[in-house]
């Protein structure tokens, strides 16, 4: 407990001094960062109200630091339109919806409060705060700097067993307590996440981050600062030994292959050919991969069976909507899945027995049950609507400009591939991320051509408005 009230006094001091010193836009990167860090377990238990987190304590910090500073520093951005302000309070109301129709309406009501405020909140706040894209560059470097912090938790991990969760206190998670969830595969890296697999698909987002941000950084230090933490978040996601945050990145990768400018390309070029290097002087890194591979594609093992799983929670999901047209719209109520007491039908030593269903290791599958394909369907429109924006202002910004359009198209795509994976929707430090780059791929145009871009220049603004006008 002492150690959390530290952390929370030394968070808000330090959004509180930067706020001070250098107004509320200079804020936002150093949220990024604190957003990112800490765990879940990070928080003081408050009977019957929300959990105060590390994270709510630096979002209710940039409210007060808002409405105290922000919008009178950002008159600017302060009057544009929020992005998505329909389609997201629609997404509120329906969720408000599916809580009162809820199997657990407290539980529900509970949930939707906690999203509004974890993620709506902070969406909000960068959507409206970010005047210049030098902030936008260095949200990002908050994002890769805290990841790379975190790839140290993990190669302390699984380097020498020493984890820094041990620091907090102890608390279940929905499928980190299954048997074997974890220890299967020997020592996963997990850090400050909930399980390795959110761990790695928050590096699956952060390293084309810092690709990005090799093509930007300037100063020598900067450069081999990224350089460092790209090296050591691939070592961490290849400890995390999780094939969907693995998939993820190679989409990333291969997309930004196609997508990506000529500088990126040839940075890409040199982290292939590392890659090859290790592969070739370490083949055991080659065995793992090869091997894990084989036991997914097996069904006579737990790897295989839980890539069986997602298609059978699929099936469930289906058959328990269709039972009833009113639940097929607005779902049983968020959170509500592990209050079902839903059961299948699985073969195990050649007879058919009835199991538990105790995990949901998709987002998909928890989003359609908790909110039913009314509210699953908002979400997607959303991310398709953030996914589809962000390749047409590719298009139309000029380069280098559009570069990091580029960026956020491949962590739309990634995040909605590892949605079908395992359920990192609505809880985590991912979620934080996801939400940031939404309202930073949603505004960067107007910021690019806004005047006060990039440290106050304004020489190409009128080129840019051209290109999005015509």
């Amino acid at each position: 407990m002492v150690l959390i009230l530290i952390i929370d006094c030394l968070a808000v001091a330090w959004l509180c001094a930067t706020a001070a010193r250098r107004g509320f836009e200079a804020t936002l990167p150093v949220a990024a960062f604190l957003l990112m860090l800490f765990p879940v377990e990070s928080q003081i238990k408050l009977p019957g109200l929300l959990d105060l987190t590390t994270q709510r304590i630096v979002v209710a910090t940039l409210v007060v630091l808002y409405f105290s500073k922000g919008r009178e520093g950002n008159r600017g951005s302060g009057g544009s339109p929020l992005p998505f302000k329909n389609l997201i309070t629609l997404v509120i109301v329906w969720m408000l919806v599916a809580s009162a129709n809820s199997v657990v309406p407290d539980v529900s009501f509970k949930s939707t409060l906690s999203q509004c405020l974890d993620y709506f909140v902070p969406y909000y706040i960068f959507a409206k705060s970010v005047t210049k894209v030098q902030t936008v560059n260095k949200i990002l470097y908050g994002f890769v700097a805290s990841m790379f912090v975190c790839s140290i938790f993990g190669m302390l991990e699984v380097y020498r067993n020493w984890t820094v969760l041990s620091l907090f206190p102890s608390m279940s998670h929905h499928f980190s307590d299954l048997p074997g969830a974890v220890t299967d595969r020997g020592v996963r890296a997990q850090s400050t996440f909930g399980h390795p697999i959110l761990f790695g698909a928050a590096l699956a987002l952060a390293i084309p981050i810092a690709l990005y941000l090799l093509t930007v950084v300037q100063s020598k230090g900067q450069r081999v600062f990224v350089w460092i933490a790209i090296l050591s978040m691939v070592l961490c996601i290849y400890q995390t030994e999780s094939r969907g945050p693995w998939l993820a990145l190679g989409m990333s990768l291969a997309l930004l292959l196609f997508l990506g400018e000529k500088q990126m390309r040839k940075t890409l070029s040199v982290i292939a050919l590392l890659t090859m290097a290790v592969l070739v002087l370490r083949p055991g890194v080659w065995h793992t991969i090869a091997d894990l591979y084989g036991e997914t594609m097996s069904t006579d093992t737990a790897q295989g069976e839980s890539y069986q799983w997602r298609y059978v929670l699929f099936n469930i999901s289906k058959q328990e909507l269709s039972k009833s047209f009113s639940r097929s719209l607005w779902g049983y109520g968020p959170e509500s899945f592990y209050y079902l007491g839903l059961t299948t039908e699985a073969l195990s030593d050649g007879e058919m027995h009835t199991v538990k269903v105790e995990s949901c290791d998709s987002a998909v599958v928890e989003l359609m049950m908790d909110t039913g394909y009314v509210g699953f369907s908002l979400i997607v429109l959303v991310l398709l609507r953030t996914a589809v924006a962000t390749f047409r202002n590719r298009r139309k910004l000029p380069p280098p400009a559009n570069a990091l359009c580029s960026i956020f198209l491949v962590n739309i795509v990634a995040f909605c591939f590892l949605m079908t994976n395992v359920q990192l929707f609505g809880w985590g430090q991912q979620s934080y991320m996801l939400w940031v780059l939404i309202a930073l791929a949603m505004t960067y145009p107007a910021i690019v051509c806004s005047p006060v871009m990039a440290g106050g220049s304004s020489q190409i603004a009128p080129v840019l408005v051209d290109a999005l006008s015509s």
